[in-house]
């Protein structure tokens, strides 16, 4: 008799064990996909339409576009491969106290890939982040609700005027992109000396 109470006893634990194994694994993909939601990356991407230009011209403006020099930002890192340009564009920030609580100081990239067809052209900025120089205090990516650095480094305060100088600053780009294709690819500026 006891020999049998003792195997009812191991199939019973055997049982309750496959359950919770199978309801952990279950609560586990369910955290997974959810934040998997909630780390939507921010994009800014538009389509602009323009007057019957060939994706080709588009592909030059582009690539001329990403090669010329800006004084408000710096462009890394330019590839164009066939109808699509890209590069990195970084802007140096720093804290406009006197004495900041948290020295931010450093840069905030994003990543602008243009596509082009014919009369028509996609800018896509993604991959939006800050770095500071110093190692301490870099936010990482501005759809971070909590900077890398943690909250005790960097305030919430400071937090949100980053990521809004860092929108601010994407919309620069976004306005040079614009003006930058409406001119001629063959209109290359001239060097001053």
């Amino acid at each position: 008799m006891n020999g049998r109470n003792m195997n009812q006893l191991i199939r019973i634990a055997f049982i309750i064990l496959l359950f919770s194994s199978y309801n952990s694994s279950k609560a586990q993909a369910s955290a997974e996909s959810e934040v998997s939601k909630n780390s939507e990356e921010t994009k800014i991407t538009e389509v602009v339409t323009t007057d019957s230009v060939p994706a080709a011209e588009l592909v030059k403006r582009a690539v001329n576009w990403v090669k010329l020099e800006n004084s408000k930002f710096k462009k890394t890192a330019g590839v164009s491969a066939g109808s699509k340009a890209e590069c990195i564009v970084s802007f140096g920030v720093r804290p406009k106290e006197l004495n900041p609580q948290c020295d931010y100081t450093g840069k905030i990239q994003m990543k602008v890939i243009v596509e082009c067809k014919d009369s028509k052209y996609r800018y896509t900025i993604t991959h939006i982040k800050h770095t500071s120089t110093n190692g301490k205090a870099s936010a990482g990516s501005i759809d971070n609700i909590v900077p890398e650095c943690g909250s005790m480094i960097m305030p919430d305060l400071t937090w949100k005027k980053l990521k809004g100088e860092a929108m601010k600053n994407a919309g620069l780009v976004v306005n040079d992109l614009k003006e930058g294709m409406t001119k001629l690819s063959t209109e290359t500026p001239t060097e001053d000396w």
